[in-house]
């Protein structure tokens, strides 16, 4: 048996193993989250199709080139199995069963006739098709994202663990995925198969580290998000109605009670806390002054660190400064620092020394 051999069958048993153990893991608990079951269903579906595999260690089926077709075909049915979980992340509970089929069913009839034809053309039909579906999700996903960040610069003051900048890496190793699989189908050897192998490992290991943490953002109205905060309110500054004790309120809330200093505050906290309610919050920050939630929270902790750091003598470090003024993590305080400053935060200490010692 040649190593490159050897090698395959490490790596087919090492990824099936480890879809099987990760999908126990993510549906071990009932009362887990609905991204949670819906991934560990993904991950278990994906266990199946490479289980499935083992049938081409049987050397006839291996040679028949109508069985090896058809595991070729079902493999394609994972295709519309990764956007689940994508949705899922995006749009909260807007993939069910019933949608489940839907994206499916293509790919299923595909395959079912080629099982009864034989025909080549159901081949084509289903590769063709899995490239426009690929196609159609990337555009989907796009603009998703961009409603999804827009929806938590609005309605939050942190972004750990809500943000989705991983999917760009994410998106990139399914990109050498998938073009690994497909050489591998033209060209199949030992070598090609092991690579695909260890690039969906690493793949899929990617989006459970990232998934681990990730909590669900409750996007109202789902896919009709362009309308989350308009209906029944001015658009332009010049017809907004201004509730005089709107903005009263909240100047209390903010520069006496310190609301900001909570670290995971959302804009429906700083609603009730003033007593309004979070449509009407919203429209007032990004009418009357053209800021979001996230934005306008953290220049009040940004004003908050700039008196900390105005006693020149004040020995406390980074992280102590980013606790002190309600950041929820370094990270986020490094980026609000350096757009609201220019630059990092010890190049503004040592300025700020300098001008002291001028002084």
């Amino acid at each position: 048996m040649l190593l490159s051999e050897k090698l395959y069958y490490f790596a087919h048993g090492l990824c099936c193993m480890f879809f099987l153990l990760a999908g126990v893991y993510l549906l071990r608990d009932r009362n887990t989250s609905r991204l949670r079951n819906v991934l560990g269903g993904v991950v278990l579906f994906w266990f199946i199709l490479e289980a499935k595999d083992l049938l081409l260690y049987s050397s006839s089926i291996d040679r028949d080139s109508y069985f090896s077709t058809l595991l070729i075909m079902v493999d394609m049915w994972a295709v519309p199995a990764c956007s689940f979980y994508l949705f899922e992340l995006l749009s909260p509970g807007w993939i069910n069963w019933k949608k489940v089929f839907m994206l499916e069913a293509f790919f299923i009839v595909c395959t079912l006739g080629y099982a009864i034809t034989a025909s080549v053309v159901w081949s084509w039909l289903i590769e063709g098709y899995a490239v426009l579906y690929s196609f159609v999700v990337i555009v989907i996903l796009y603009f998703a994202v961009k409603r999804y960040n827009k929806y938590v610069h609005e309605n939050y003051s942190y972004m750990e663990h809500l943000n989705v900048r991983w999917l760009r890496q994410v998106t990139f190793l399914m990109f050498i995925c998938l073009s690994v699989w497909m050489y591998s189908c033209l060209y199949s050897s030992w070598n090609a198969d092991s690579i695909y192998y260890f690039s969906s490992l690493l793949l899929w290991a990617c989006i459970l580290y990232y998934s681990e943490s990730q909590e669900t953002v409750p996007i109202t109205g789902n896919i009709v998000v362009r309308n989350l905060f308009s209906d029944g309110l001015a658009e332009k500054k010049e017809e907004f109605i201004l509730n005089g004790n709107l903005a009263l309120a909240l100047q209390k809330a903010l520069e006496e009670d310190e609301l900001f200093l909570n670290p995971k505050l959302t804009l429906t906290d700083l609603a009730t806390a003033i007593g309004t309610n979070r449509t009407y919050l919203s429209s007032y920050l990004n009418t009357c002054l053209n800021v979001s939630f996230y934005d306008y929270i953290n220049s009040y902790r940004m004003e908050k660190m700039r008196r900390i750091l105005s006693d020149t003598t004040c020995a406390i470090t980074m992280n102590e400064v980013a606790e002190m003024c309600g950041f929820n993590s370094l990270s986020t305080f490094r980026r609000t620092f350096v757009k609201e400053h220019g630059m990092t935060f010890s190049e503004y200490r040592k300025k700020s020394s300098e001008s002291a010692s001028k002084a």
